[in-house]
């Protein structure tokens, strides 16, 4: 296994919540070895000319393919990335992207997928301090390897920690962090592919300043949740907002039956509800410390309303995990915990599947899972799972794996 080590306070203070961190590092071993239980197989990936990140990169898929771009690994003496690669599961093997033209290397930036290209936008290290906020970006096409930059007029300003959706017909980039200043941010634009044309977002109505929160697109809207609204020392939100791109208006969430406020937690679209599940800051210890959260709920956008989700044999409490949507179930996986499925603490190789249909949690199988790890990237691929990267247990060692899920009984 590759691992690449970097500066630890500059880690703790900037890219991971410190508590989340002090999680990873508190445990060096293994755990006891994985078991038979649960549904599904896992596989690991080839590693032949694989991404030289594992941490902060950025993942999009297309069928069957992945393509991962920028981050931190092995590519400069200060880790930052600049290049890519692009994996086919049916083949089960890399493809390095082209580098001319590329965006400047980066992390903590966005990408979407179009359906026919990648766009990438914003993040962190573009200048002479690697908190130096990017204000950039550009659309990769992989049927010729060929990059060609984004307008830079209209654009948002510099910034990461932000979200960006596709609508199927424009990038909408909103919120984040503008790190030299520790400032949040509380604004975005609309991205226009074919017209090359940046538009800014209402502010009328719009959530207030915010980073780590979620966003995703309903098909009508953008919805944005949660997240923390303050660079300094985080503070968990507990509202949202819903913008309309085709009248650039924004309404807010309803709030009945919401989860608690947190920051750091994932979301993902069915095809009529958004689900929110884990994160940090839903309640705080004696100490004024944020606790991990190991809940979650159901926002349906045609009633404005929240259902919460179940709790038996969902995952332990967590952040730094990934969730997807296969059409079916939720599958949450990895994070940091103070107790993982094993009973080790610190990063976790466990997770489960949400199923609304029947509002019940499955655990997955831990039988040849991937090394344990938190704040990897995932994907669903149409029948499979896709994880990379992320930072192991017991160090900030940034992994540079990944392995495909296939859920079953």
């Amino acid at each position: 296994m590759a691992h690449l080590k970097h500066n630890r306070s500059f880690f703790q203070v900037r890219l991971l919540p410190a508590c989340l961190f002090g999680l990873l590092a508190c445990c060096a071993d293994e755990g006891p070895p994985n078991d038979s239980g649960g549904l599904g197989a896992w596989a690991p990936v080839a590693l032949a000319d694989s991404p030289a990140s594992g941490l902060h990169h950025t993942l999009v898929a297309s069928g069957d393919d992945v393509f991962v771009w920028g981050g931190l690994g092995f590519c400069t003496s200060q880790g930052l990335c600049g290049t890519g690669a692009r994996f086919s599961a049916a083949a089960n093997a890399w493809t390095p992207l082209s580098g001319v033209q590329a965006p400047a290397a980066r992390y903590l930036h966005s990408a979407v997928w179009t359906g026919q290209r990648m766009l990438v936008w914003g993040g962190v290290g573009c200048g002479s301090s690697l908190l130096t906020p990017c204000g950039d970006g550009a659309a990769y096409v992989p049927a010729t390897d060929t990059w060609a930059p984004l307008a830079s007029a209209g654009a948002p300003s510099p910034r990461g920690w932000h979200g960006a959706v596709w609508t199927g017909a424009r990038m909408l980039v909103w919120g984040g962090e503008e790190p030299a200043s520790n400032r949040v941010l509380g604004d975005g634009a609309r991205y226009s592919l074919e017209a090359n044309v940046w538009t800014p977002m209402a502010a009328s109505g719009a959530p207030s300043p915010r980073r780590y929160h979620s966003m995703a697109w309903s098909g009508r809207e953008l919805l944005v949740w949660g997240g923390s609204g303050d660079a300094r020392r985080d503070v968990a939100l507990g509202d949202g907002a819903a913008y309309a791109p085709d009248t650039d208006t924004w309404r807010p969430l309803g709030q009945t039956g919401a989860p608690a406020a947190r920051w750091a937690h994932t979301a993902v679209w069915t095809g009529r509800e958004l689900i929110v599940w884990g994160g940090l800051g839903c309640s705080r210890d004696g100490a004024g410390e944020p606790r991990l959260c190991g809940d979650g709920a159901r926002y349906d956008p045609e009633t404005d309303a929240w259902t919460p989700l179940p709790g038996a044999n969902a995952p332990t409490p967590r952040a730094g995990h990934s969730a997807v949507w296969t059409g079916e179930e939720m599958l949450i996986w990895g994070g940091a915990a103070e107790q993982c499925a094993d009973d080790s603490s610190g990063a976790c190789q466990d997770g489960a599947a949400y199923n609304p249909a029947t509002n019940t949690w499955t655990p997955m199988s831990r039988r040849s899972a991937p090394e344990a790890r938190s704040n990897h990237t995932a994907a669903w691929l149409g029948t499979r799972m896709f994880i990379w990267g992320g930072v192991g247990r017991g160090s900030e060692a940034t992994l540079l794996d990944g392995a495909l899920f296939s859920p079953g009984p």
